[in-house]
């Protein structure tokens, strides 16, 4: 699929899975971007691998964490491509060549996951092939050319 986001265009991704209340897009060229979708509008707050613009975050080894009102919400290990939770119980995720570790559990697909979304990750379970969320509401989805 296709995502616009104001003046970001994602071109042929796919949503690996859904992170709480966050997107986890891989684009074709295996980077990772992850775009908030809690609240009234949505926030992209990394960008291919890197920090978005406007996001306030601080570097680590071999990523950054990403910061909001002071507060360390999660880190991103951009050579691992590991996702880890700080203030919240999130189970750390691992987006890996053809599955996706969450915590000790590791999940794999084929590529072509045939759903909107591969996996969706919470607090209390995990639930593989769901729709596009309601939140994905300001995202303009359109069919490839």
């Amino acid at each position: 699929m296709n995502l616009n986001m104001g003046s970001q265009k994602f071109e042929d991704v796919k949503i690996l899975l859904i992170w709480g209340k966050r997107a986890i897009l891989e684009d074709k060229t295996s980077r990772i971007s992850i775009i908030l979708l809690d609240g009234v509008k949505t926030v992209l707050e990394v960008l291919g691998n890197k920090p978005a613009p406007n996001i306030q975050y601080e570097l680590i080894e071999d990523g950054f964490k990403v910061i909001l009102n002071g507060q360390e919400l999660y880190s991103f290990d951009k050579k691992r491509r590991i996702i880890k939770g700080l203030s919240r119980k999130l189970p750390e995720c691992e987006i890996q060549s053809s599955s996706i570790r969450i915590g000790r559990n590791i999940l794999s697909w084929d590529k072509d996951i045939g759903f909107g979304v591969g996996i969706a990750v919470y607090e209390q379970r995990i639930v593989m092939g769901l729709p596009l969320p309601e939140g994905l509401a300001k995202l303009v989805v359109r069919d490839k050319e």
